[in-house]
């Protein structure tokens, strides 16, 4: 029973990893995912912050479980995103 938030965090973490790879291949710019990110990012710790300010107890607990892997995915991805090169190899 427990692990059913924690499941359900890390699905919204490989879509939104897979929607941001989408994006990227679609060429939008850096900035543009990662403004998707962030907001994706905030949610994450407003589940968060809302199951221990507001919910606590177990229940909090699962909002804790539900934010914490979209967190981690979020940072994972603005960061690969910062670190990848963008330039195109042109073969001359």
């Amino acid at each position: 029973m427990m692990f059913l938030p924690l499941l359900s965090g890390i699905i919204v973490g490989v879509v939104l990893t897979v929607i941001a790879s989408k994006l990227k291949k679609k060429g939008h710019s850096k900035t543009t995912i990662n403004i998707y990110m962030l907001a994706s990012l905030a949610l994450g710790v407003v589940l968060i912050a809302y199951g221990y300010t507001v919910v606590r107890g177990f229940e909090g607990f699962a909002y804790l479980l539900l934010g914490s892997p979209i967190v981690m995915v979020s940072i994972y991805t603005i960061s690969k995103t910062f670190f990848s090169n963008t330039k195109k190899h042109q073969l001359i």
